[in-house]
């Protein structure tokens, strides 16, 4: 398995639906959400991860 993370920026309901295909894809992630006054985004947020594709094709050849 693989850590990874994955980060969005959220400016409108379009960054949402990203997230939320994400979460569908990906529902362990863990998600960390950030925001500040001083920035230009509405809202950062952080996915934290497994993926274990590399488990699945190992897996598959057995």
């Amino acid at each position: 398995m693989t850590r990874k993370i994955k980060v969005f920026e959220i400016r409108s309901s379009v960054g949402v639906d990203s997230v939320n295909l994400f979460l569908k894809l990906h529902p362990q992630a863990k998600l960390s959400y950030t925001g500040s006054d001083q920035c230009s985004f509405e809202a950062l947020v952080i996915a934290d991860y497994e993926d274990d594709e590399g488990n699945d094709e190992q897996e598959a050849k057995q």
